[in-house]
């Protein structure tokens, strides 16, 4: 821990210094810059206008530079983060895949529990309710044959005389 915390003073430090030198630089750019255009100013209006002519021209090309390369780190930022928000996309379906089967998996089991019969168990039940009202169907016919053949009088002996 304490090493850490060592590293980031080191690091913070050097990161001090180095901006530090930079902004010493630029100051020195700075001056020099005035100095010039205060010479150019007293001693020769024409080359006054021709350095800032020059200025203006280094400006635009720069700035072209610039843009150009803001153009491509902002189109390579947009292409990783379009790619990583696929990869967590494709991540996300998989585990609502693998939530949604164990979900399944345990209301399954839950229902299995409480005796709840499944969706092929009451296809079965069905089955065989309709072979038994079939066969009901059938049985009910006979018993009216039967009945109809008993409704007919027999000849008795006594009938005979």
């Amino acid at each position: 821990m304490a090493t850490r915390s060592k590293s980031r003073k080191t690091s913070r430090a050097a990161a001090g210094s180095t901006s530090a030198a930079l902004l010493a630089a630029l100051h020195q750019i700075y001056l020099a810059g005035l100095g010039a255009a205060n010479r150019a100013r007293s001693g020769a209006p024409e080359l006054f206008e021709e350095l800032v002519a020059e200025g203006a021209r280094v400006q635009a090309d720069s700035g072209a530079a610039a843009a150009r390369a803001f153009q491509a780190i902002v189109s390579d930022a947009q292409s990783k983060v379009s790619a990583r928000v696929g990869q967590v996309r494709t991540q996300a379906a998989d585990a609502l895949e693998g939530l949604e089967k164990m979900f399944q998996t345990r209301v399954h089991r839950a229902l299995t529990q409480l005796g709840v019969p499944s969706a092929e168990q009451l296809s079965a039940l069905s089955k065989r309710v309709d072979a038994l009202n079939t066969n009901i169907e059938r049985l009910a016919r006979r018993p009216q044959a039967a009945r109809a053949a008993r409704r007919k009088p027999a000849r008795s002996p006594m009938s005979a005389r």
